[in-house]
């Protein structure tokens, strides 16, 4: 009889293990192509500079970023890029990415300096809003009339080929 729990046991365990694996496997597979489905670009040929992810945080909340060197795909990628906005930043997207004051408000927003995005002068960018209220995709217009944010920002910096990609969820 001992023989017999012992052995159910362990196959619960390696079947505990086995679904650890694929689900920590798909999680890593979304995060790492959110940037491709999302901005047609495919992070798996670019150098990865800086990555992190705050997952785990309360009802979703998480933000994901990632920096890429595109200096060896620099052609392909502004190709792409250049169906964006060319920066600077929308002032919703400053705001949000920087902080700063408007209309007598003080947004304390620092999302670059906490996701080691720099100030980017020269480049492109491209905003998403997956939020579910969003009646444009693709406008920040309406960022700061809801009590959420699930959007993604890609900035490309045509000085040094770098690309930051930011996907915020809260």
């Amino acid at each position: 009889m001992g023989n017999k729990v012992w052995l159910q046991w362990l196959i619960i365990a390696g079947i505990v293990c086995i679904l650890t694996f694929l689900i920590m496997s798909a999680f890593l597979i979304l995060n790492t192509t959110s940037l491709q489905r999302e901005f047609n670009i495919n992070p798996k040929n670019l150098t990865v500079i800086d990555k992190g992810d705050t997952h785990g945080g309360f009802n979703g909340d998480v933000t994901y970023h990632i920096a890429v060197d595109c200096s060896k795909k620099k052609e392909e990628i502004k190709k792409t890029v250049s169906e964006w906005s060319e920066l600077p930043l929308s002032e919703n997207l400053q705001l949000i990415m920087y902080g700063g004051e408007k209309d007598g408000m003080t947004y304390g927003y620092n999302l670059a300096g906490e996701n080691n995005i720099p100030l980017i002068k020269n480049g492109y960018y491209c905003f998403l809003d997956r939020h579910s209220e969003a009646v444009d995709k693709y406008s920040d217009n309406d960022l700061f009339d809801r009590y959420s944010y699930n959007f993604s920002l890609a900035i490309y910096d045509t000085d040094t080929d770098i690309l930051y990609y930011i996907r915020f969820d809260t």
